[in-house]
C-alpha cells in the first residue's frame, strides 16, 4: 500500500528506473556511432552487449568468478583517447533521445512534483556526462561515476565508480543534511539496498513480477515498469 508521506528529497536511480536503457552502454553506442574512424570498438561494444555473443558469455563467467563488474570497465576502456568534450556532446544528444523515447512511464508521474520543486537527486553508477545531461534537462541534482582524464583526453578508466556507494557520494557532494528529513528512494537496482536504510519511503521498479522475491524483507512500494 502506498503511504501518504511527503518526502522532501527523492533519490532516484537512472538505468532501468528513470529510463529503460543501460545508459553506460547506450551512451557509448551513441558516441561510437558518431565516430567512424575506429570501427573495431563499435564491433566490440556490440559483441559485449549481445547476450548471444561468446564474448558476452565470457565476461559473464569472469564476473561471476571474480565478483567484479568487468564488462563495464572494458566498455569504458574503449573510450581511451577520446576527448571529454566530444563525449559530452554525445551525452547531451543521447540524454535528449532518452527523455523523448525511453522514459519508464510508471515512474515519471511520481516525480513530476518533486522535479518541479528541485527535490530530486539522480543517483547513478552510470557515467557522469549522460547523468549530468539528464539532470540539467530535468531540473535535478545528481551524483554519478566519473571518468579519468588527462588534459581533456579520456584514459579509458574510471576515476570513481559509484556502485554500492551512492549514499556516500551524495553526502560528499550535497552534505549529510540531505538525509535529515524524509527521504524517498526510487530504484530497480539491488545494489541500492544500503541507500534505502533509514529512509521514509521506497519505490522499487519491477521489470518482471518474479523479481519481487529478490526484495524479500524490504518495506517498499512495488511498481511495474509499464503502465
Amino acid at each position: 500500500m502506498i503511504t501518504e508521506l511527503k518526502p522532501n528529497v527523492y533519490i532516484v536511480d537512472v538505468c532501468g528506473t528513470l529510463v529503460r536503457d543501460d545508459t553506460t552502454l547506450g551512451l557509448l553506442r551513441h558516441h561510437f556511432a558518431r565516430d567512424n574512424t575506429r570501427p573495431l570498438r563499435k564491433k566490440l561494444l556490440n559483441a559485449i552487449s549481445n547476450r548471444r555473443s561468446p564474448l558476452w558469455f565470457a565476461f559473464a563467467v569472469a564476473e561471476k568468478i571474480s565478483r567484479r563488474h568487468l564488462l563495464k570497465h572494458f566498455a569504458v576502456y574503449l573510450l581511451a583517447g577520446d576527448s571529454q568534450e566530444a563525449l559530452n556532446v554525445s551525452a547531451n544528444e543521447y540524454a535528449k533521445l532518452l527523455l523523448a523515447k525511453r522514459k519508464v512511464p510508471t515512474v515519471w508521474p511520481l516525480l513530476e512534483y518533486p522535479m518541479a520543486n528541485n527535490q530530486v537527486v539522480l543517483a547513478s553508477a552510470s557515467l557522469e556526462p549522460v547523468v549530468a545531461a539528464l539532470a540539467e534537462l530535468t531540473n535535478t541534482r545528481y551524483v554519478a561515476s566519473t571518468l579519468e582524464q588527462h588534459n581533456g583526453i579520456l584514459t579509458g578508466r574510471y576515476a570513481t565508480d559509484l556502485t554500492g556507494i551512492k549514499k556516500e557520494a551524495i553526502v560528499k557532494r550535497y552534505g549529510k543534511e540531505v538525509f535529515d528529513g524524509q527521504v524517498c528512494v526510487v530504484t530497480d537496482n539491488f545494489t541500492d539496498r544500503p541507500l534505502m536504510e533509514g529512509t521514509a519511503q521506497v519505490y522499487i521498479v519491477l521489470h518482471d513480477a518474479a523479481h519481487r522475491e529478490r526484495w524479500n524483507g524490504v518495506d517498499a512500494n512495488f511498481i511495474g515498469i509499464d503502465a
